[in-house]
């Protein structure tokens, strides 16, 4: 692990995502909390390490999620993006934002993004990458 997932809280022995844990302290790794996703993006800090954001931004999600140009995990730096990925794709299960564990994931390096708010209370938000740099498969 890096030192981005290495100071992070943990639940179940894994390090949790700064997206997904709540402002009381919950701590869920399959779900990210819609609070911390809009501030995240507002306030340009890292869905996982919770530091400010520096370029490129990188955005990760299921196959689904690349092909539609759509994330459901805010943005985070490359570096916490490749450490979060390469320890939750190998072990399966609901991570990183995902009830289910997707058979491929997209890495997305973009140089900016839109954070769309959601038409309908209670649903989430998403994130557009814009200025895509580079689109990757991980398996």
């Amino acid at each position: 692990m890096t030192v981005a997932l290495d100071h992070r809280p943990t639940a179940g022995g894994l390090p949790v995502p700064f997206a997904c844990e709540d402002d009381g302290g919950a701590l869920d790794h399959a779900h990210v909390v819609k609070r911390r996703a809009i501030r995240c993006a507002l306030s340009r800090i890292c869905g996982i390490c919770g530091e400010t954001l520096s370029r490129p931004i990188a955005f990760f999600g299921p196959e689904s999620e690349g092909d539609a140009g759509l994330f459901t995990f805010p943005p985070v730096h490359l570096p916490c993006a490749n450490a979060a990925l390469d320890l939750f794709v190998p072990i399966g299960g609901s991570h990183l934002g995902q009830v289910e564990a997707p058979l491929r994931w997209t890495l997305v390096t973009t140089g900016g993004f839109d954070l769309i708010r959601p038409t309908r209370r209670g649903d989430g938000v998403t994130f557009r990458p814009n200025s895509v740099i580079e689109t990757r498969s991980v398996e």
